[in-house]
C-alpha cells in the first residue's frame, strides 16, 4: 500500500474520531443531561430516541431546555408555530434560529405545547368489514348452508355512525332448516372523548322462531374505556323500546332496559383478534321477559386484509313464541375482509 493511501487513512480515522457525533440535549431540572434524537413532545412527554436505550420518555415538566443540531418544529400554546434549530440557553427558555423570521427568538418552555407533534387524524375515518361461509355436502344428505355479514363504521372526533347486518340460511334434502336475518343501525354523539350518547335500533326476521320482526328503538349512554389500534372497549346503558311481531303466536311488546358491552382486542397486533359485541333487553314491565343477544369469536390473518374467523352467535329469549326453544346457537367458519380507510 502506497504512503499516500496510508495518510488518507490515517486522516479518515482522526476525523472520524474528533467530529462530535450528532445529537440532541436534553437537560434535565436535576441537572442530568440526555443526548439522542428528539421524536416529540406532546401531552405532557418528550420522546427522545438514544443509542442505548431505544426511545425515553421524560415528563416535560422535568425538562429544563432542549437544543439540537437539526431543524425542529415547535408550536406554541398561542398557535404560533417556529421551525428552526433549537438553542439551549439558561431560565427555562429555549431560543430557536427560524428561517421564517430570520433571527433568533427566545421562548419560555412553558409557552410550549409540542414539539415535531404527531400530524392530526384525518377528519373522517371509515371501517368495513365483510364475512362470508357456509358448505354443502351431497349423497346420502344433501345440505347447503351460507352466512354472510357486514358492518360500515364511519367516526369522527364527535361522531360515530355504525351500521351492520347478516344472514344465515341452511338446508336439507330441499327442506329449509334455516333462514334469518339481522340488521343494525346506531348513531353515538361524543360530549367528551369518551362520554357519549347514542341513538339505537335493530331490526331482526326469523322465519324458526315464528318472528316476522322483532325490532328496538333505543336512547342511552356510552363510555368508550379504551379506544387505540389494539384495544377497543366500551360499554351502554339506556332505555329501548321492544317489539315482537310473530306470524302465529301473540305479538309482544314493552318498554325495555338496555346494557350493551362491544370489545375488540388484537392478541397478537394484527395477525390474531378476537371480539365480543351482546345486548341484554330487560322488560321495564315484566320481571320474566328479557332478551339477550351476543356474538363472539377469533380472526386470524391468512394475507393481507384476509382473515380466517372462527365465531359463535348465541341469542336467549325469556318467552319465545308456543313451541320454540329459547335458545339459538350458531357456530360459523368464515373468511373475513377487513379494511380502514
Amino acid at each position: 500500500m502506497s504512503r499516500l493511501a496510508f495518510v488518507m487513512i490515517g486522516l479518515i480515522v482522526l476525523l472520524s474520531a474528533g467530529w462530535p457525533a450528532r445529537a440532541d440535549e436534553i437537560r434535565l431540572m436535576n441537572g442530568d443531561r440526555l443526548t439522542g434524537e428528539i421524536i416529540r413532545m406532546e401531552k405532557g412527554f418528550l420522546v427522545v430516541k438514544t443509542a442505548y436505550a431505544d426511545k425515553v420518555r421524560v415528563i416535560w415538566e422535568q425538562v429544563a431546555c432542549v437544543a439540537s443540531d437539526r431543524d425542529l418544529k415547535l408550536v406554541m400554546e398561542n398557535g404560533e408555530v417556529f421551525i428552526g434549530r433549537a438553542i439551549c440557553p439558561d431560565g427555562g427558555k429555549i431560543q430557536i434560529t427560524s428561517p421564517e423570521i430570520g433571527q433568533t427568538a427566545e421562548l419560555p418552555l412553558t409557552d410550549l405545547k409540542a414539539i415535531n407533534p404527531s400530524p392530526p387524524p384525518p377528519a373522517i375515518t371509515y371501517k368495513a368489514s365483510v364475512t362470508g361461509g357456509g358448505n354443502t355436502t351431497s349423497g346420502n344428505t344433501d345440505t347447503t348452508t351460507a352466512y354472510f355479514s357486514g358492518s360500515f363504521e364511519a367516526r369522527s372526533r364527535r361522531h360515530r355512525f355504525t351500521v351492520g347486518g347478516k344472514y344465515n340460511y341452511g338446508e336439507t334434502d330441499d327442506e329449509i332448516t334455516a333462514r334469518n336475518a339481522l340488521g343494525t343501525a346506531k348513531y353515538d354523539f361524543f360530549l367528551t372523548d369518551r362520554l357519549y350518547t347514542y341513538a339505537q335500533s335493530l331490526f331482526e326476521r326469523d322465519d324458526f322462531q315464528d318472528l316476522n320482526l322483532r325490532s328496538t328503538l333505543g336512547l342511552g349512554l356510552g363510555y368508550q374505556i379504551f379506544d387505540t389500534k389494539r384495544t377497543s372497549l366500551f360499554i351502554e346503558a339506556g332505555v329501548s323500546y321492544f317489539n315482537e311481531d310473530y306470524d302465529v303466536a301473540k305479538d309482544n311488546h314493552y318498554a325495555s332496559a338496555r346494557e350493551s358491552m362491544g370489545l375488540n382486542f388484537q392478541i397478537m397486533p394484527d395477525r390474531i383478534k378476537f371480539f365480543h359485541l351482546h345486548e341484554l333487553y330487560y322488560s321495564l314491565e315484566e320481571s320474566d321477559s328479557y332478551y339477550f343477544r351476543s356474538e363472539q369469536g377469533f380472526r386470524f390473518l391468512i394475507f393481507g386484509n384476509f382473515f380466517a374467523t372462527l365465531q359463535v352467535d348465541y341469542n336467549f329469549n325469556r318467552q319465545p313464541a308456543p313451541g320454540r326453544r329459547n335458545y339459538d346457537a350458531n357456530t360459523i367458519f368464515g373468511l373475513t375482509y377487513e379494511h380502514t380507510f
